[in-house]
């Protein structure tokens, strides 16, 4: 009998740290979801003000161009190069956070219990 008992404290006892374990992977899960959204959420806004800086960046070289001046032409074509460069990066940034995020949400769907 008491090694009945002791067999099932055993089990018992693997049971609720199997489900505490469970537990807190769903947690982490979900905060690495969280944690992703906020990112590419983030990613976005600088995208799109990169952009903007973009848009900027070329009215002023076409206002340069009109006005005919070379060097202003030059350092427009500079920043119209940075931008997009900016904006590259901010694109593999948002790559990653999203693959990032896939992989939490797959993750949370195999830590789930059925």
């Amino acid at each position: 009998m008491n090694k009945t008992f002791t067999l099932f404290t055993a089990i018992a006892s693997i049971t609720i740290a199997t489900s505490a374990f469970a537990e807190s992977a769903i947690q982490d899960d979900k905060y690495d979801i969280q944690n992703a959204i906020d990112a590419i959420s983030k990613d976005d806004m600088a995208l799109q003000k990169d952009r903007e800086a973009l848009r900027n960046d070329r009215a002023a070289k076409a206002a340069d161009k009109v006005s005919g001046d070379t060097a202003k032409q030059a350092a427009d074509s500079i920043r119209i190069g940075a931008d997009h460069t900016a904006i590259a990066e901010k694109k593999a940034e948002r790559k990653i956070d999203r693959e990032r995020l896939d992989h939490a949400e797959k993750e949370l769907n195999e830590d789930a219990p059925e």
